[in-house]
């Protein structure tokens, strides 16, 4: 009896199991349905109400993108990015910005499937996703905005959710927003003209220190003036270094503060007479550079001042190429000339 007994209980057992698990599965089969088959939240007219009129009081931008995160800061009367001493941001793109966003306008929804965010580019970068988050702050750093911007739509369409929020939807305008920070700079500000370079001098990173010089602007190659006993492998090998200053685009910039002494420096002189000095520092493998302009003729004041302005108290970043001709070793592109041993005088004695 015992037995049977127990055999009975084992299947009524089994059988509350099976009709648990069979409930477990209607109930997130229903929610699944209910995620999928649930009517799309629609939203009419401006995505930010009332964000047009109230643009003045923005004090912060802050971009992320699954490559980077900065921030943009009003400075005063301009702004400036964040995390870097203070270095003036372009004022008229941060305006862009902004005014571009409080003229985003709602067309219409669309999925609210988070498996379908990837198709219109709206998952989250932190989540290694292609969106682009932008947020926006006020002198009491309360939130003005804060969306997911995600894969255009036309030319003049984007696709947007905002954050904490699976439904997605379609938007006229089209938010300038420059992802990377060093389009948020003027960086380029050295361009000094390839034909109006005289000469160089060059205490690279190893090696010897040299003066490259060509004596008028119709000659087209420097030449190779010191140190004795060497001489380029070609009449133009020295060009690349001669002319790096001609036009420099950096990729960075921070305080001009650092624990060592420079590795290397380039000066650069025009016909002109402006002089300009280059140090370069190692910082982390990368290679930062201060920038020192001097007058040597009236003529030179003006420039001097203006290339001052956009740098004293700033590092800027060089680019591998820009480096590599910067200040160049001199055996990378010269060779030492053979010296002739003294002859004895065939003169019979």
């Amino acid at each position: 009896m015992t037995g049977g007994a127990d055999q009975k209980r084992l299947r009524e057992a089994v059988l509350l199991g099976a009709v648990a698990l069979i409930a477990l599965a209607i109930a997130i089969a229903l929610v699944v349905t209910s995620a999928v088959t649930q009517p799309a939240v629609d939203r009419q007219g401006r995505v930010l109400p009332g964000f047009a009129g109230q643009i003045g009081e923005a004090r912060v931008i802050l971009i992320e993108t699954r490559e980077a995160q900065f921030q943009i800061e009003r400075d005063g009367e301009g702004w400036a990015l964040g995390g870097r001493a203070g270095y003036p941001a372009d004022a008229d793109l941060a305006e862009r910005v902004l005014t571009s966003l409080g003229d985003l306008e709602f067309v219409g929804a669309r999925t609210r499937s988070r498996g379908r965010h990837a198709d219109l580019g709206l998952v989250d970068p932190r989540h290694g996703g292609e969106a682009t988050r932008i947020t926006v702050r006020d002198y009491d750093d309360a939130v003005m905005a804060d969306l997911f911007l995600g894969a255009a739509r036309g030319e003049n369409g984007v696709y947007l959710r905002v954050p904490d929020e699976e439904q997605t939807y379609a938007a006229d305008g089209a938010p300038a927003i420059a992802e990377e920070a060093s389009r948020w700079m003027s960086l380029d500000f050295l361009a000094l003209g390839v034909d109006s370079l005289a000469r160089v001098h060059v205490q690279p990173e190893r090696g010897p220190a040299y003066r490259l010089e060509r004596p008028g602007i119709s000659v087209r190659n420097f030449a190779l003036r010191f140190p004795p006993g060497w001489q380029p492998v070609t009449d133009g090998a020295g060009n690349g270094t001669g002319s790096v200053l001609g036009r420099v685009r950096f990729r960075d910039v921070r305080g001009a503060t650092f624990g060592e002494p420079p590795v290397a420096t380039h000066a650069a002189e025009t016909f002109g007479g402006l002089r300009v000095e280059i140090s370069v520092f190692a910082l982390a493998g990368e290679r930062w550079a201060t920038i020192r302009a001097i007058a040597l003729t009236d003529d030179a004041e003006a420039e001097a001042l203006a290339l001052n302005n956009a740098s004293d108290g700033w590092a800027f970043l060089l680019s591998d190429l820009t480096v590599e001709r910067l200040i160049r070793p001199l055996e990378d592109f010269a060779i030492r000339t053979p010296t002739r041993d003294p002859v004895e005088s065939e003169t019979p004695r």
